[in-house]
């Protein structure tokens, strides 16, 4: 299956989970994914939204943690690349590109990210390599291509595929972290 049907595909399933089914798979990522990422200084994460493994809990719990570094991504409008920028709480976001929250005008980026680091990374789905689709725009490809933090993915375990089909663009996951377990690539 290509990726244009398997983002059809995923989208649907995820469309058709119950809310209590989502919420319990949505605690499940979020107890591994924190501790998982306790031991880096920055934490470079997405904003949830529609069908999205839900982040919000644990940007919530990293922006408490006051030794922690919060950075969330920002679309350049027109283009198709992406920069982190620093949150200290929600109250720094606003609605921006295709509905996403991001932070609002007049932060500065953060592109020195230091030596102990980590970006989750959004999917529709993932294989067992760590190779994924996501949006289709390519925000995260073109990001992580320059990335040299830990790569980690979250996901739904019914969104694991056996195979992704990729090519010399895509950037996959070290980690990926299902509502099942924790795979290494």
């Amino acid at each position: 299956m290509n990726k244009r049907e398997l983002r059809k595909q995923m989208k649907e399933l995820r469309l058709s989970l119950d809310k209590d089914m989502r919420l319990a798979f949505d605690r499940e990522i979020y107890d591994k994914t924190y501790e998982l990422i306790k031991p880096y200084d920055t934490v470079l994460c997405y904003v949830s939204s529609g069908i999205e493994v839900d982040t919000r809990m644990l940007l919530a719990r990293l922006i408490d943690d006051k030794n922690k570094r919060v950075l969330v991504p920002k679309c350049v409008n027109g283009t198709n690349i992406m920069h982190f920028y620093p949150v200290s709480c929600f109250d720094d976001l606003e609605s921006g590109s295709y509905g996403i929250e991001e932070p609002k005008e007049g932060t500065a980026p953060i592109f020195d990210y230091g030596d102990n680091c980590c970006c989750i990374i959004p999917a529709l789905c993932y294989d067992e390599r760590g190779y994924r689709v996501g949006f289709g725009k390519g925000y995260y490809d073109r990001f992580l291509s320059g990335f040299g933090g830990k790569r980690i993915g979250i996901c739904y375990s019914l969104c694991m595929v056996d195979k992704i089909d990729n090519d010399e663009n895509d950037i996959k996951a070290e980690i990926i972290v299902t509502d099942k377990k924790i795979s290494y690539t």
